[in-house]
């Protein structure tokens, strides 16, 4: 997919924007403060449901505007596929609204699998040089792209995981952790 067209609203320092945006490269110039990085973050948000630089809605939303909006044009990269319209709001509580072809009620997984990208920033170093953690997310990021059952599975085991984990630490002796093997 192709990201076509992006509309802002209320986002960092962009008021209102309409973006053609081309199938090759675009370019984003301007001079410092005039929201190029806005306009990456934005479309960041559009595929993650979050912004990269604060995790907080709150601090992405325009000051004196109750949500931001995010909506994009998805134009299929061949004539056998379809294009989505896909779009985004939170609010300063940060309740999302995902859409997808005109109807609410989407996941902002569905999201990502529609707009699949890999941020890639000077602070990114951290996946060379930082814990195995990193490692991790950035490889399970790729295989939620690459593998259609991959996220089912993934979900699975992270809820496994967290439930194995409180029972661990529910557990005040080993003849308690026997029982529960």
């Amino acid at each position: 997919m192709i990201l076509s067209r992006l509309l802002i609203r209320h986002f960092r320092n962009i008021e209102q924007a309409d973006l053609p945006l081309a199938d090759g490269f675009n370019f984003l110039v301007g001079p410092n403060g005039s929201g190029k990085t806005s306009i990456l973050e934005a479309i960041y948000t559009l595929g993650h449901g979050r912004a990269f630089r604060s995790a907080q809605a709150n601090r992405v939303i325009q000051h004196d505007e109750n949500a931001f909006i995010l909506h994009g044009r998805l134009s299929a990269l061949d004539e056998e596929s379809r294009g989505y319209s896909i779009g985004l709001s939170k609010d300063r509580e940060g309740n999302s609204t995902v859409r997808i072809d005109g109807s609410d009620g989407h996941k902002i997984a569905e999201l990502a699998k529609l707009l699949p990208m890999q941020l890639i920033t000077p602070e990114g170093f951290t996946l060379l040089n930082g814990g195995p953690k990193y490692r991790r997310a950035f490889i399970d990021w790729g295989c939620f792209h690459n593998e259609p059952r991959f996220f089912a599975a993934w979900s699975d085991l992270k809820r496994v995981l967290k439930q194995r984990n409180a029972a661990l630490r529910q557990a005040s002796s080993y003849r308690q952790l026997l029982t529960l093997g």
